[in-house]
């Protein structure tokens, strides 16, 4: 079972797992910048929900941008920590390699065959951080 992790779109966050490029299950939460608060709960969920355990899982996919700031950010290091913590590939993808979920599962699993896997991935910001207020 692969897990993805999708924080890129603005109104929502989207959680996929996989067995097969094919057959998915999918889980959309919706709100702007929840991500932090929302994505590992939405991951327990999901994996209780379908009967399975971390351990279950063999491969961490995560859209790694371009994309706002905070909400990439979130998504792949949520991805990094648990590949990390797991001892599990992560796929990083662009979110400009895909249109829709079943094409990002199919990506995730043609990348894992042809071992691109890594480590660690680096998120993809579409443009320069703007955490703080400008001053006048």
């Amino acid at each position: 079972m692969i897990l993805i992790i999708n924080t890129v779109p603005r109104d929502h966050f989207s959680i996929l797992l996989a067995r097969k490029a094919g057959e998915f299950k999918l889980k959309k939460v919706a709100g702007n910048f929840h991500q932090a608060e929302k994505l590992l709960p939405t991951i327990d969920a999901l994996l209780k929900k379908e009967k399975l355990k971390l351990k279950d899982l063999r491969a961490i996919g995560v859209v790694v941008g371009p994309g706002g700031f905070t909400s990439v950010r979130v998504g792949v290091a949520v991805a990094n920590g648990l590949g990390y913590g797991l001892g599990l590939p992560i796929i990083g993808v662009r979110a400009d390699a895909f249109t829709n979920e079943a094409e990002l599962v199919a990506r995730v699993f043609a990348d894992l065959k042809k071992s691109n896997q890594k480590k660690l991935v680096e998120p993809i910001y579409d443009r320069e951080p703007n955490i703080t207020i400008a001053k006048k």
